[in-house]
């Protein structure tokens, strides 16, 4: 005959879980894929590299491919190519400005030290990954 487990109650709480790249953190552990380790007086850097990138609008070069077109269709009626061809190059001067890059967040805690990598695609990105470093930090220091 075996006697059932008594119930020990729930687990507990060790805080919201955040993850930042490959490392996800809790209240009590950092977990990386080389290992887990305590969070207590661990310490964090942040060093975000992103690159500015310019390029051309998807909505401009629409745009000044329909130019094209009308211009070559309506040529049979104007006597050479219209202005839709000039008026067309315009568009192509519209621009769009992104930025990529890898945001690294290196995680020393005691002997162990971890380098975490996430690539950020925009400013409000970038933004909210050092927040979850500075909520991580945070829980560092409880």
């Amino acid at each position: 005959m075996t006697l059932p487990v008594p119930y020990s109650g729930a687990p507990a709480y060790n805080g919201p879980d955040v993850q930042i790249g490959d490392v996800r953190v809790d209240g009590v552990a950092i977990y990386t894929p080389v290992g887990v380790w305590p969070i207590r007086g661990s310490r964090w850097m942040v060093v975000s590299q992103p690159i500015p990138m310019t390029t051309t609008a998807g909505w401009g070069v629409g745009l000044a491919v329909t130019c094209a077109v009308l211009a070559v269709v309506l040529s049979i009626f104007t006597c050479g190519l219209s202005l839709f061809l000039l008026f067309g190059l315009l568009f192509l001067t519209a621009k769009t400005h992104s930025m990529s890059g890898p945001l690294v967040v290196s995680i020393q805690s005691g002997p162990y030290h971890y380098l975490a990598q996430e690539i950020v695609y925009s400013p409000m990105h970038a933004a909210e990954a050092i927040q979850r470093v500075n909520f991580a930090q945070a829980l560092a220091t409880r």
